[in-house]
């Protein structure tokens, strides 16, 4: 019974009456729709959580997701391409836009560089199959373009490295969690409520000057983060 009841959501997941974000009925509900009981639906949808096709919220609900989710790992400074790689998924940029601006306060302060200098302002959007799973704004001063003409490709550290002369070393980056919001919605094809993980980052090179500020929303039904933390043993003792 659970596995007719599998493949009864997967075919109206497929025929979209339930897109991806949007939360499904609850189990009751669900439960008479398909005519079986609430354990069945119960058993049915951890195992669609499994094949990463919905996520189940404490208190919320379950919802769809856009893709199976994408791991990786946190302690790893990799660009967004390499990582949706190294997934086993084909990486692509389904929107992708460039210009000079003057860099307002936070930037200023990230890059270390006077408010109002000139920076370039990269965004883009990632896929992970041909679906929008990212959507990243990265900043640089725009004195490190060799030449204005210079045209930015697909994975900014190649770029910064081999056009601009400038390598990363190392990065520093915060987290929260967040809603996509009206202004990345459309561009992930979710609601504007759908969870996101918001990684903040400065990225420097070996002599700690920063090099590029990175804001990127990661659609949390599409991603999912690992972290090494070491044991007690790597904790230094507290000075008595």
């Amino acid at each position: 019974m659970t596995t007719r009841t599998v493949q009864s959501l997967k075919q109206r997941l497929s025929r979209n009456e339930w897109a991806a974000g949007d939360r499904l009925p609850s189990e009751p509900a669900l439960a008479e729709d398909l005519g079986v009981s609430r354990v069945t639906v119960r058993a049915a949808l951890a195992q669609l959580e499994s094949e990463g096709i919905v996520t189940r919220r404490h208190g919320s609900g379950t919802y769809v997701n856009s893709v199976r989710p994408l791991v990786s790992s946190l302690h790893l400074n990799m660009g967004a391409e390499q990582m949706i790689r190294s997934s086993g998924r084909t990486p692509g940029i389904s929107e992708m836009t460039w210009r000079q601006v003057a860099a307002d306060e936070e930037i200023a302060e990230r890059l270390a560089i006077e408010v109002g200098a000139p920076v370039i302002s990269l965004y883009r959007v990632r896929t992970a199959d041909g679906v929008a799973v990212t959507v990243s704004h990265d900043y640089f001063p725009a004195a490190f373009l060799p030449e204005p003409t210079a045209t930015i490709g697909p994975s900014l550290y190649s770029f910064l490295s081999t056009v601009c002369g400038k390598e990363v070393d190392f990065g520093v980056a915060t987290l929260e969690p967040a809603t996509v919001g009206p202004v990345h919605a459309a561009a992930l094809g979710v609601r504007s409520d759908a969870l996101c993980l918001v990684i903040r980052q400065v990225d420097y090179d070996a002599a700690e000057s920063p090099i590029s500020y990175s804001v990127e929303h990661h659609l949390a039904s599409a991603l999912t983060f690992q972290l090494v933390r070491q044991g007690p043993h790597a904790i230094p003792p507290t000075p008595s």
